[in-house]
């Protein structure tokens, strides 16, 4: 399992790369989501999903969208 940083630093990671190849896609990023519990489970849990689906806009747009 993922740290808490290690997730982070993913996340801070996939939506650079989505504003550098595909500043198109910056609108749909939310923020990272939080919760009010102080569980870390389940921050971990709640930064993986949103991991997730950053990887999953970006590998739909780029296999759609390919850049020359």
């Amino acid at each position: 399992m993922k740290t808490k940083i290690e997730l982070e630093q993913q996340i801070i990671s996939i939506t650079a790369k989505i504003h550098n190849e595909f500043p198109e896609l910056s609108k749909h990023i939310i923020e990272i989501p939080t919760t009010n519990s102080m569980e870390n489970e389940i921050n971990i849990k709640n930064l993986e999903d949103y991991y997730q689906s950053l990887e999953e806009i970006l590998r739909k747009y780029a296999n759609t969208h390919k850049r020359e």
